[in-house]
């Protein structure tokens, strides 16, 4: 009988070390864009933790995953969010150190997503190694040990795409069920899986014949913009940060500063994941467009980020918290799209997502229209416009 036993507790140990080897699905989020649900996010992690600090812990294999929900998304869009969220959360030593590991991140991404896509991308604790896979498909790897954190700190960081996205990430596994099956139910076809194979390889082929071209040489950006602090999001008026002036943070009784409640639920308490097939709004089409783009190089995407970091605090300067919102104890998360002209003056502002209270959907846009003009476009980035993601998250103090 002792052999039998010593025989199944073999095997449980084997079994308890094979689980350990595989990440939990910690948390899942719905990224919705204009009333849109894109796609749903995953983080998987050898512990189950509600914390962000244990997320980072860089001794354990982890993994995230994107699985598209919308019809088709443009990888670049999908991309150049992913670069802002990393500029806002990252320190400026951060962005200079791993900025080649950026571009060779970014320069994975061509075409379009395609609605049951899997992007998977798995952190290799023994080699450091970051491995980035799409249906399967290895797209490439990334040699650097700090770059999958730097990834992870865009959605669970500082200032995440919203609160409720940040939350969903940080459930320790005690994911909504309904939105779980929505998750496991998304799966590319085999046309699909066939079709990205043969882009691979031809892809694989082109660079094997494919004379080296020079690159142009831009100017090296400055990282002063960048060294600034981190933007506090608890956005209550700080008189050691107040305003020009001060009396401009009471909200204006003339304006009928009432908060309007939704008649549906507010989109970060969605349980379900589903498409929405309506028309998106004109500066959504124009952002799913196909539209030429200089080469990237990493100083290109260096000076980006080091601008929209620029940006983001010059407008979080000009954030009022609405007296009657702080007085009803309403916080919730904004996010606009914002273009400005090489003179950095505003022209245009869309709402991507907005909270639950109307006067806060109302501040977030008039503290853009209060921080106009903002610092002209770096030359460097030879562009006479400059689009950005601007995520306010308004939060009361405990």
């Amino acid at each position: 009988m002792k052999p039998i036993k010593t025989a199944v507790s073999l095997l449980l140990f084997t079994f308890t070390v094979s689980a350990k080897a595989i990440p939990l699905l910690n948390g899942l989020a719905v990224e919705q864009q204009f009333n849109k649900d894109l796609y749903i996010a995953a983080v998987y992690s050898e512990t189950l933790t509600d914390e962000t600090a244990i997320l980072l812990n860089g001794n354990a294999p982890r993994r995230l995953e994107v699985r598209v929900i919308a019809s088709s998304l443009p990888a670049r869009r999908f991309r150049n969010q992913w670069m802002e969220a990393i500029a806002i959360n990252s320190r400026s030593d951060t962005l200079s150190s791993q900025a080649e590991s950026m571009l060779t991140f970014a320069n994975l991404f061509k075409g379009r997503f395609l609605r049951g896509d899997r992007l998977a991308i798995e952190f290799a604790a023994d080699t450091g190694i970051t491995r980035i896979a799409l249906n399967g498909i290895t797209l490439g790897e990334i040699n650097d040990a700090d770059f999958y954190n730097t990834l992870l700190l865009a959605w669970i960081g500082p200032v995440p795409p919203s609160t409720g996205f940040r939350d969903g990430l940080l459930s320790a596994g005690e994911v909504d069920s309904g939105l779980l099956t929505t998750y496991e139910a998304l799966e590319p076809s085999s046309e699909r899986i066939a079709e990205l194979q043969l882009k691979q390889i031809s892809l694989e082929e082109a660079l094997t014949t494919e004379a080296p071209v020079a690159e142009e040489i831009l100017p090296k950006p400055t990282l002063e913009v960048a060294a600034l602090p981190p933007p506090t999001l608890a956005l209550v008026p700080n008189p050691a940060t107040a305003t020009p002036n001060p009396a401009t943070a009471t909200p204006n009784p003339a304006t009928g500063n009432e908060d309007v409640e939704p008649t549906d639920t507010p989109t970060v308490e969605l349980p379900q994941a589903k498409p929405d097939t309506t028309e998106a709004p004109a500066a959504d089409r124009e952002e799913d467009m196909e539209e030429e783009e200089a080469p990237l190089t990493a100083d290109l995407i260096l000076a980006r980020q080091i601008y929209h970091s620029a940006l983001l605090r010059h407008t979080f300067r000009n954030i009022r918290y609405p007296k009657r919102a702080q007085e009803r104890g309403h916080e919730g998360s904004v996010r606009l799209n914002v273009v400005i002209n090489a003179r950095g003056e505003v022209q245009e502002i869309v709402a991507v997502q907005e909270s639950r209270y109307s006067s806060l959907n109302r501040e977030a846009i008039a503290a853009v229209e209060r921080a106009g003009p903002y610092p002209a476009v770096p030359p460097q980035l030879g562009s006479d416009r400059f689009s950005f993601t601007l995520p306010i998250t308004f939060d009361i103090p405990d």
